[in-house]
């Protein structure tokens, strides 16, 4: 095949045409090979334009972005982006004298494509200067990320903790320490027990064993904290005290359901003076997994003496000796009174039961103890177990203990 290509000189200059004969292909009409050559013509004359043989654009352009097909003029492959024609893939011109111009408000011309102006995945740039002027008003650049004013992380994010150093976890939008001071494991993390060896688990910010926990529940199951045994003097002198001993048992109900303390047994034993006889004396009052039932047990007492209780001491120690003995292993036993007790001759065999059973005491004298300081009954009672005079100490930190023990022990 020929090729033939007529050339109009208009001035004396001569120009050179090159022929890439790889892009020949077979014309099936005539049987030659044939090579379709586009000729461009930088600045051509007037006398050339004028005849119709080359197309006109703008001062600048390679092309007409609105003609019907503004790829024709360009390269093949090539496209017609605002009216340059642009390699395969490309929608702005890198080598342009105003590159993003080619882009979206708030992008830019990267590798002749346009896009964010930040890495894949940020919001901002942390090395611009000030950092915070890619953020809105009220956010602040951290690692990229545009976070509220005193945010150090975003608990958003499909990682949070990848925002913190090692050993802080993000909590609240700050990074923080994954462990109290002092402690072994942190208790609201979901993932508390994995801080722990074997098959201890993360109880009040410590690794115990809780081997009755484990088997109840499953190893990712809520530990079990201590049964709760409730222990109150019905004699008629507590009376005036009534409101502070409902209070105080209210008060330990409100806590046990605000923190989901997860106690499986409740147990309420009274005690009185009818005489020597202990059967007569001390009663169980109700024994059951329902906080709510106890409390409404605790609330429903009746508080009168008899013919055995005419003199000021009464039957403490056979209470408590009682609720031992009925009392599962490691509960807290909390024992109401308002005096002095009989029967400290029992003193011996409460404490070895409360020993053998690993259980914890709690003696709260009400507010208007009517015991002798001095008398038999208060060193006995320091022995036995925990004394809290409520007129000092206080009902709010005899609560703490109470949540204190049951947080901090498992079965």
């Amino acid at each position: 095949m020929f090729v033939c290509v007529v050339v109009m000189l208009v001035s004396p200059a001569l120009a050179q045409l090159n022929i890439d004969l790889s892009r020949a292909e077979l014309d099936p009409d005539t049987g030659n090979f044939c090579v379709i050559q586009k000729v461009c013509v930088s600045n051509p004359p007037e006398a050339l334009t004028a005849s119709g043989c080359a197309p006109q654009f703008p001062p600048g352009c390679d092309c007409d972005p609105f003609a019907d097909d503004a790829d024709s003029v360009c390269s093949r492959g090539y496209k017609c982006v605002q009216c340059k024609c642009l390699p395969p893939g490309c929608n702005c011109d890198p080598d342009s004298a105003d590159p993003d111009g080619f882009c979206m408000p708030g992008e830019v011309c990267k590798d002749c494509q346009c896009g964010s102006p930040f890495p894949p995945g940020c919001d901002c740039d942390p090395l611009a200067s000030p950092g915070n002027s890619t953020c809105s008003a009220g956010t602040q650049c951290q690692q990229c990320k545009c976070l509220p004013l005193g945010c150090n992380c975003d608990p958003l994010s499909s990682n949070p903790d990848g925002f913190c150093q090692a050993g802080e976890v993000c909590q609240d939008c700050v990074c923080t320490p994954t462990l109290p001071p002092g402690c072994d494991c942190n208790p609201d993390l979901p993932n508390a027990d994995s801080f722990c060896p074997g098959d201890q688990r993360c109880v009040g910010c410590k690794c115990k064993v809780c081997s009755l926990s484990s088997s109840a529940a499953g190893a990712s199951g809520k530990v079990l904290n201590p049964p709760l045994m409730f222990v109150i003097d019905t004699t008629k002198s507590v009376k005036p005290d009534k409101d502070s001993i409902f209070n105080l048992t209210m008060k330990v109900v409100n806590t046990i359901m605000k923190d989901k303390i997860n106690i499986p047994r409740y147990t309420l034993v009274t005690f009185n003076d009818f005489g020597p006889a202990i059967n007569r004396n001390v009663r169980l009052e109700i024994d059951t997994d329902d906080v709510m039932a106890f409390g409404r047990s605790a609330a429903n007492l009746k508080f009168e003496s008899y013919t055995g209780g005419r003199d000021s001491k009464e039957r403490l120690t056979q209470g408590l000796l009682v609720a031992l003995q009925n009392a599962s292993a490691k509960s807290l036993i909390v024992v109401f009174t308002d005096n002095g007790s009989k029967d400290l001759k029992l003193e011996k065999e409460i404490v070895r039961l409360r020993e053998a059973k690993e259980c914890e005491v709690y003696i709260v004298l009400t507010p208007e103890y009517e015991g002798r300081p001095n008398g038999k009954s208060l060193p006995v009672y320091y022995r036995m177990g925990q004394v809290f005079p409520i007129s000092e100490v206080g009902a709010d930190s005899f609560l703490e203990r109470v949540e204190q023990f049951e947080e901090g022990n498992c079965l």
